[in-house]
Parts: structure tokens; sequence; C-alpha cells
């Protein structure tokens, strides 16, 4: 489109060149110097134009037929029709691609000769000869007309007079010039078939006159590309032309050819558009139609391809999907199995240091504290030997407390034997006797009445101690608290322990940052015991309001 229009603008130049330069002959030179190019429209390839000329002199219109050339030797120009008296009298080239022929219309009569008005049809004998052609003339009343083209045929729409009231150019009709395949029909389109009132069997559209000589204040559509589109438009199907009242708009569908009125231009064109995506769908249908495609076969395809496309993406999700659950359970018992390791070897290691100390250190402190009970001393020193006797007894505690915190006593026991079972109860409550002895802070263990000691596997028994040993330390050290306890009771088939504390508490917000950081040891290795013997801990607290531990743990292997 954009290389027709530089086209058209290249020819217009010429022309304007020819006529002012006086390309042609001198005779003819000082009428071209007096005409000016108004309008001009090509065929397909651009090598032959119409052209709409005026003169200067007389301020009347003709049109000329012009080949184009590369050379200005190759131009021609010929007179067509030069008999309109009126500057306004050609209105509407237009070229048919249909059946190769041009058309104009001419508005007013000359002088008493009234055989002037009308629609003329120009066509060509030879496209690349302009003196080569014929006029044919189709007579109307005086009447400005314009023409148009879609796919369907040509189109005019010319003024009209009313014959009843004798009015002049009150309205418009819509006019069929030719169809697609080129046949001249030069019929009325806008009369409405079918039983409905006189009244409404012609539309009367808006009239060119009116439009024209108040065109400065006419209420123009955003589209408008021509003066004319504020009145007459097009689409590949369809003709709008605006009513009368220059507000409502007319859609004229082409093929049914029914017209209707819609009360603005927008829903006037988007009606339009919406008739040509139909008919476009129809001619596609058709199309598969003739080339053996069945649009149901086509429809069907179509849905099998998408149920196909579909069932691969959810195969493909579901694939990822259990892919991922695989994965995630081969890392997590890979996890579980990497902290049993770990947690064993941590066991081995503190039941080493806690031998070893027993047996190095506090034998060696004991030895002293003997020794200095035996020394005879004066009386201005046995008070510094009570001192040193107590202080020998303090580190000998202490030292036993790290043992006991180490290994305690219980699980040493049966770590040195082949028992594979422990009873948690004892455990627990020589832990919480420890605490309290140690930290001077208020222990209670209780157990839920009825409550059936359970006798757990070994590595059961040992995380959990490890579990509470934690909780009980941090108490110690972070809670400030003045009291805790712990609650053993079972719970259908688990055993439920509760370790809470009076202290300070957490924001739990914080409490899950910390169970999630790489630096808080203590409450992972809680959280990761739990998890290696199949049980689980919560933690309910709030900022000074103490904390709770809830530690669960299936029974189904105790005894």
């Amino acid at each position: 489109m954009k290389a027709r229009n530089l086209i058209f603008t290249a020819a217009i130049s010429i022309l304007t060149t020819i006529f002012t330069a006086g390309v042609f002959a001198n005779e003819q030179a000082d009428v071209f110097e007096r005409t000016y190019v108004c309008d001009c429209v090509g065929n397909e390839d651009n090598t032959l134009f119409l052209v709409r000329t005026l003169y200067e002199d007389t301020w009347h219109m003709a049109i000329y037929a012009f080949v184009n050339g590369l050379y200005n030797k190759d131009i021609q120009m010929h007179l067509i029709w030069d008999e309109a008296t009126a500057t306004a009298s050609i209105r509407g080239l237009v070229y048919s691609p249909f059946s190769k022929n041009f058309y104009f219309t001419s508005a007013f009569r000359n002088g008493d000769d009234d055989t002037t008005p009308g629609l003329w049809q120009v066509s060509f004998l030879d496209q690349n000869n302009s003196e080569s052609f014929k006029l044919y003339h189709e007579h109307m009343d005086d009447g400005i007309g314009y023409l148009l083209t879609n796919k369907k045929g040509v189109w005019l729409l010319k003024d009209e007079i009313d014959n009843k009231t004798g009015e002049w150019w009150t309205y418009s009709s819509l006019y069929q010039i030719e169809d697609e395949n080129g046949r001249y029909l030069c019929r009325k389109q806008n009369e409405i078939p079918g039983n409905t009132p006189d009244s409404t069997k012609t539309n009367k559209f808006h009239s060119i006159v009116s439009f024209e000589s108040n065109k400065e204040n006419f209420p123009k559509p955003d589209n408008i590309k021509y003066e004319m589109n504020a009145i007459f438009q097009n689409t590949d199907y369809t003709i709008l032309i605006c009513d009368s009242d220059e507000k409502s708009w007319w859609v004229y569908d082409c093929i049914a050819e029914i017209p209707t009125k819609y009360e603005s231009f927008t829903s006037a064109f988007n009606a339009a558009q919406a008739i040509d995506r139909n008919y476009e769908a129809e001619l596609t249908q058709s199309a598969q139609q003739e080339n053996g495609e069945s649009p149901a076969a086509s429809r069907v395809i179509l849905q099998i391809l998408a149920l196909l496309c579909f069932a691969v993406t959810v195969l493909s999700v579901v694939y990822l999907i259990i892919r991922k659950i695989k994965q995630g359970k081969k890392n997590a018992t890979a996890l579980i199995e990497r902290n049993k390791m770990i947690f064993g070897i941590q066991e081995a290691e503190r039941a080493k240091i806690s031998r070893d100390i027993h047996d190095s250190v506090v034998q060696d402190i004991r030895v002293l504290r003997l020794e200095t009970e035996n020394l005879v001393v004066d009386d201005a020193s046995k008070q510094r030997q009570t001192k040193i006797e107590d202080i020998a007894t303090d580190c000998i505690i202490k030292l036993r407390n790290i043992c006991y915190n180490l290994t305690p006593a219980e699980l040493a026991t049966h770590n040195e034997g082949d028992s594979s079972k422990l009873e948690l109860i004892s455990i627990i409550n020589s832990l919480v006797q420890q605490f309290s002895s140690r930290t001077h802070i208020p222990c209670v263990f209780k157990v839920d009445e009825g409550f059936e000691y359970p006798v757990l596997e070994k590595e059961k028994t040992q995380n959990l101690f490890r579990v509470i040993q934690e909780a009980l330390t941090n108490i110690e050290k972070h809670s400030y608290a003045t009291q805790a306890s712990i609650f053993i009771k079972k719970d259908g088939s688990s055993l439920i322990i509760y370790v809470t504390d009076d202290g300070i508490g957490c924001n739990p917000e914080d409490l899950d940052k910390k169970l999630k950081s790489k630096e808080h040891l203590g409450l992972r290795s809680m959280k990761d015991r739990m998890e290696l013997i199949g049980g689980s801990i919560e933690f309910f607290t709030a900022q000074n309001d103490g904390m709770e531990i809830k530690l669960q743990l299936p029974l189904e292997n105790a005894e």
C-alpha cells in the first residue's frame, strides 16, 4: 500500500510537470500550462492512469488517460472526456480490478444537454495505448456521486432528486456498478425486500451536497483517510454509509444485500468487521472442502493434537514430580543415614572422652585430695588445707557432671553391654535430678497415671535423652526460668514428652529462623535427632511467656 501511494504521488508530480512544462506539442502547451491535476487512479501495475484535471481559465473539469513510461518520449496523454461545465462536476475516479475498466461520475448537465450527468465507463482495448479507449454512459439525474471498490464489486453513492417532493439532493442512494465477476449491473441496492412499510423501502443516506456544504462542522470518524470517508466507507464485504441524521450509520452487507442501521460509527464499523470475519471463515471452509479437507475432520485432528500435547505436558509434569519426590526421598534417606553416622560417632567419642576424664583427671584429683587430707600441718595452715580439699572436691564434682553429660552412667552401662533395648524413664529421672542439683532450678518430672514404662531401642533412647538434655541446657543458659517440668504420657500408639519452662520465651518467627540457620546447632540437632528416630518436635512459645517443647515418637517397636 505504501509503495502504491508513492507511485500515485510520483504520477501526480509527473503529470503536474507535464501540464506546467508543456512536454507535448506546442499547440497544446498553452492549454496544459493552465491545467491543474486534481486526482488520478491507476491500474494494478500502475502503467495506465485516469486523470481528473481542472482548467484554470474556464474552471471546468476534464478526464485524461495517461500511459506511464520510463522516459518522456514513452509517456502518452490523451483527452478522454471534456464536457463538464462546473468545477465540482466530476467525482469519484475508480479502477475496477474485475473488468479492468475505469469509472467516473458527472454530476451536472452541460447547459440544456441532459446527456452529460451520470456514470461513465472507460474501457481500454490496449492498456499501453491511451487512445485505444471506449466510453459508455449510464444516464442519471443530476447529483454528485462517489465510487468505491471492495471484494464484491464497484459501488456508487449518489445524490438523488426526491420524485415525490421534487427536492434536490436531500439524500443519497447506493448503487452496485459491477459484481466480483466484472459484470456490469448499475442497480440501486438500498431498497429493502420483504413485507415492510412503504416508508422504509428506501434508506435515505446522507446527502453528499449537504456534507460538502458543512464538512468543516461535520462529526468525522477516527479512521478517515479521504474526505468522503466521513460519510462513505468500505470493508472487504460491506459498505458503510452515514445516515441523514449525521449520527447513525448503515452497514450494507454486500453478499446478503441487507442494510442494517447502527447508532454510531464505532458500532457499525465493528459489525462490518464481524461480517468480514464470518465470510472469510466461510471461504476458508469452502476452500478446505474443495481440497478434500473436512472442517470437522480438521477440528478433530486439531483437538487430538491438542489433547496429545496436553497429555505429553501432564506426563512430563508428573514425571518431574515423581522424579523430584524420589530424589527428595533419596536425599532424605541419605540425610538420615548421614545423621545416624554422625550421631553414632559423637556417642562413641563422648563415651571415650568421658572414660578418659574419669580414669585420668578425676582419679588424679581424688588422689591429690587424699594426699592433702593426710598432710600433717600446724594450726595456722589447717584452714588452707581444708580450702584445698574443698576445691579438689568441687573439681571432682564438676568433672563428674561433665562426664555425665557426655555419657550418662545408664547409657554407658548399656553401651558396654550387648543389650539393644533401654528403659527410658529411669534415665530421664537421673537427668532431671542431675540438672536440678547442678543449676538449682527446680525441675519436676511427672509420668501420666497408668503409663506403662516403655523399653525402647537403644538408638531411640539415646536420641531422646540427647534432645531432652539439649532442652534442659537451653533452659539453663538462655531462658532465665525459675522452674521447669517434664511430663510423659501415651497418646494412642505414640509417646508424648513435654519439656516446659516459665522463662522469657522468644518470638516464634525468630525461632523459625534459628531452626533453619546453620549457626544454631543445638536446635538443629534436636530436630535432626527426632527425624532420625522417626519422631517429631514442635516448639510453642511467645515473648515473655516461657516455652513448651513437644516430642512425639511412635511406639510400634516399644515393649
